[in-house]
């Protein structure tokens, strides 16, 4: 790495904790404020940029990123809404990329069909990143974000099928949609098998290798071993590691180390965020880049295609999600009583915000072709941007606004869960601590004390929890301050030479687990415990 990319790094991750830093006093979704500073440091004179290799961002930021989303999405919803996710993950791509191809080929001089074809395949899809980000500040029912999350999970790999199959016809100086469709059809059923092979051998190598480093290293590596042999094999490299994410998801709990998992969850989510962030300041820095090769057009041109295009897209999907809720009723959450709810029918045809993927496609699209350069690159590009820029501000901006408006609120579905599941843990253990006293090989003082502490959890989350509630409020506020002592007293054993600080740090790991456990109970009382996955 040369000093420039060192610098345009130390740009862009600097940006980063400043940007999110704001977006957080601002309360606004970290996305839409990364992508606008972006851009605003872009004008700034000699700001560095990094020239991302096109292959190296499909290669290298994709697989984490869609691995994590899929790992830790709530699967439960997606076999309740795969009604709505099926058709718009499939359906809907599929119209948004042939509308958007139509308007594109018609309003740009020169547009040919293969062309507007990859910029229809490019911004068709929505991203759950940029979605999740914005409704991790709203209170929706659990099964709309569900929804909208499977949707993206999976019509990313239609769009980049789609994607494929139209850079495959500029470079090739050939198209035939029949062709792509056909395409579409056979990579499914490729990735989805190599998907499950990977996800099957990570889960048996988790099985045999028992130990956390170990375990660790795997899980690094699951993502590539599932997307690079589908890519390169023309398949769908997105699928194939959704798959593998959604198989494993199902075998965690099981076959990894306790202390693999939490340690699994920080690193991933850490690096998740890195990546999105990444893409979206480096993005909003490119803008002004891009826009100084686009010399060619007018600034009225640039506009007028951009936001027909960002129109487009945003119009298709409301067309779509509301033809599909006058479809015969089922027994999708989206339909209560026999007909829609047209309040979370908005909802979702509101949310067609893109992100990271396109983003991602856009800046992959190879620099050359046979024939020269890759036609209008530069302007598919500055097309996507617009697009991002109109759906993650212009949608995610007033999306808290729309559901204000329609009224719709959380159906605290998690909560519910939340509280069964530890109630029934609770009288498990309660259970098991009966079995040990009638087999008398613990001594009873031992028991009494694990008694008195699972009866609690189970008082308090079980049948008589509203009796209980205040009273174990009370007890983790005790806890917390005993932890707060104890730390103070280790950190002085330390200071004093008492202790090394790899004794220090032992200790302080126990202290801060009892610590995130309290943290974890209390938002209970919110609906939201964040998951143990990896």
């Amino acid at each position: 790495m040369d000093l420039h990319a060192a610098s345009a790094l130390a740009v862009v991750f600097a940006a980063i904790v400043v940007l999110v830093t704001i977006a957080n006093r601002i309360n606004i979704a970290y996305p839409i404020v990364l992508v606008l500073g972006g851009i605003a440091i872009g004008f700034i004179p000699h700001v560095p940029i990094i020239e991302l290799p096109p292959a190296l961002v499909l290669v290298v930021f994709l697989p984490p990123l869609l691995y994590w989303e899929s790992v830790s999405a709530p699967t439960s919803e997606f076999r309740a809404n795969a009604f709505w996710i099926f058709q718009m993950a499939f359906g809907l791509v599929i119209l948004t990329t042939v509308v958007v191809a139509l308007v594109a080929h018609a309003i740009v001089p020169g547009m040919g069909w293969g062309v507007a074809f990859v910029l229809g395949a490019i911004v068709s899809s929505t991203d759950e990143v940029a979605f999740v980000a914005v409704a991790d500040r709203l209170n929706v029912p659990r099964h709309i974000i569900g929804t909208i999350e499977g949707e993206s999970l999976v019509n990313d790999a239609t769009s980049l099928i789609l994607y494929g199959a139209g850079i495959a016809a500029v470079v090739g100086a050939s198209f035939s949609l029949s062709h792509a469709f056909g395409a579409l059809a056979l990579s499914v059923v490729e990735a989805v098998a190599i998907g499950l092979a990977a996800g099957g051998l990570a889960v048996l190598a988790w099985r045999v290798i028992q130990d956390e480093t170990l375990q660790g290293v795997i899980s690094v590596v699951v993502p590539f071993v599932a997307y690079l042999p589908a890519y390169y094999i023309g398949a769908s490299g997105v699928l194939a590691t959704v798959v593998a994410g959604l198989f494993i998801s199902r075998f965690t709990p099981t076959v990894l180390l306790p202390m693999a998992r939490e340690v699994l969850t920080g690193f991933w989510v850490t690096i998740v965020f890195l990546l999105n962030a990444f893409i979206f300041v480096e993005v909003g820095i490119q803008f002004h880049h891009i826009v100084s090769r686009l010399n060619a057009y007018s600034a009225g041109q640039l506009v007028w295609w951009g936001s027909a295009i960002a129109a487009t897209c945003i119009l298709a999907r409301l067309v779509w999600t509301f033809a599909q809720g006058l479809l015969p009723a089922t027994n999708e959450p989206e339909h209560v009583g026999g007909k829609a709810d047209w309040s979370h029918v908005s909802i979702l045809a509101w949310t067609g915000m893109r992100g990271g993927v396109s983003l991602a496609a856009a800046l992959a699209i190879p620099l050359e072709t046979a024939a020269g350069p890759f036609p209008f690159r530069d302007l598919l590009i500055f097309i996507t941007f617009v697009v991002l820029l109109a759906t993650l501000v212009g949608q995610g901006g007033t999306l808290p606004y729309i559901i204000s408006w329609l009224g719709v609120k959380d159906d605290l579905a998690a909560q519910g869960e939340e509280r069964i599941a530890l109630a029934a843990t609770a009288r498990a253990g309660l259970d098991c601590l009966d079995e040990l006293e009638r087999e008398g090989s613990v001594p009873g003082a031992i028991l009494e004390l694990q008694r008195k502490r699972l009866r609690s959890r189970y008082a308090e989350f079980g049948e008589s929890a509203e009796g209980a509630a205040e009273t174990t409020a009370a007890f983790r506020r005790v806890e917390r301050r005993l932890l707060d002592t104890q730390r103070k007293r280790l950190i002085e054993l330390r200071t004093e030479g008492k202790i090394d600080n790899t004794v220090l740090r032992r200790v302080l790991r126990v202290l801060d687990l009892q610590a995130v456990e309290i943290g974890l109970l209390d938002s209970t009382g919110h609906g939201k415990i964040e998951e143990e996955s990896q």
